[in-house]
């Protein structure tokens, strides 16, 4: 049986679905075909903040539908209330978590020019810019990682932050100005990770064996973070976990309407989701001063 990969249409998410695809006849020797599919947050009408929520519904509403057998999603994109029938089968191998800074003349972020002017739909990117250099400009932008850069191009824009991992996966990489460091801007939760989701056992348990646990494990704790603030597509919240061995240590900021900034860290030993969920609970607590 083939199996049919739900993904969108865009360059990025096609090269994801490619790499999922491969890994699969790699991995299980089973043959996929992508099955590419126009996301409600490729509407232009769609507002900026909801579209990540747009691009995973259409994803899952096909699943749903038994239109496709799983789908891939940047697992950053995915909402952390779970849906019904549809099962986080695997997280891949994570990529690089971090932003890049991306300029027209190279340019670095201490090195722009005041008053230049940088886009980013992201709040959390936002709020990192505007503590790091409050003297530039930053304005929304829409579209995908192509569409952003001709930006930069056209003179449109100054400079724009994007994922590393999605430039390097398109082989964007030469447009890469600066890697930014988690200590000026933090990860988005799940950030570089892919998710592949299906519907149910036991092609679950099948695609299992694709689930890299030490980076399942890590996006485990960070979106508990953000379920724990109670967080959606508008809030200024960072979350990144890392090991070193068996410890998981888990960082995080938050900025709130009136521009207040708080960091945190926690670690503990971590061998399991449910330590992973309390590790992101934790620090929920710290960032909003209940702990």
């Amino acid at each position: 049986m083939t199996l049919r990969l739900g993904t969108r249409a865009s360059p990025l998410a096609l090269a994801q679905a490619n790499l999922v695809a491969g890994e699969i006849l790699r991995t299980l020797g089973q043959v996929v075909d992508l099955t590419p599919l126009r996301a409600h947050g490729d509407d232009p009408r769609v507002p900026l903040g909801a579209q990540p929520r747009a691009f995973v519904s259409t994803l899952r509403d096909a699943l749903v539908a038994d239109e496709v057998d799983l789908v891939v999603h940047s697992l950053k994109d995915l909402p952390t209330d779970e849906q019904p029938g549809v099962t986080l089968a695997a997280v891949p191998e994570r990529a690089d978590p971090r932003d890049a800074l991306c300029s027209r003349h190279g340019a670095q972020l201490a090195t722009l020019r005041p008053g230049s002017i940088i886009g980013t739909s992201s709040p959390r990117r936002t709020a990192a810019l505007e503590r790091q250099r409050p003297d530039l400009t930053v304005i929304p932008i829409r579209g995908n990682i192509d569409t952003r850069l001709a930006l930069l191009r056209d003179a449109r824009v100054d400079a724009v932050v994007l994922a590393v991992a999605g430039l390097i996966r398109l082989g964007r990489g030469d447009a890469i100005t600066e890697v930014l460091e988690p200590g000026v801007m933090t990860p988005a939760p799940g950030q570089g990770a892919l998710a592949i989701e299906c519907r149910t056992e036991p092609l679950a348990d099948v695609l299992a064996a694709l689930d890299h646990t030490p980076s399942r494990l890590a996006v485990t704790a960070e979106r508990a973070v953000l379920r724990a603030l109670g967080a959606d597509c508008a809030t200024a919240a960072g979350a990144l976990a890392t090991w070193a061995g068996a410890v998981l240590t888990l960082t995080g900021c938050l900025t709130d309407a009136a521009s207040r900034h708080t960091t945190g860290a926690v670690a503990a030993q971590v061998t399991s989701r449910a330590e992973a969920e309390a590790l992101g609970v934790n620090l929920a607590s710290r960032l909003t001063g209940r702990a």
